[in-house]
């Protein structure tokens, strides 16, 4: 799944901020400042940049990278 963006929306982890991106685990709507990025490696010098809520971002089963 590829970066969706979510503008317009407010952010659903602080409520304050537009939202630019949605979650890659749980869809939820987030801010610059509440969206956390990743790199999913694979290949040979590839990866997908990946944006994570802090609850996604912490969890293995979601986040498989952060075992």
């Amino acid at each position: 799944m590829s970066l969706r963006s979510a503008e317009g929306i407010p952010c659903n982890v602080c409520g304050a901020g537009e939202a630019v991106v949605l979650c890659n685990g749980c869809e939820a709507a987030l801010c610059s400042k509440c969206r956390i990025f990743d790199i999913w490696c694979h290949g040979c010098g590839s990866g997908d940049v990946k944006a994570f809520c802090p609850k996604c971002h912490n969890d293995p089963e979601i986040n498989v990278y952060r075992q």
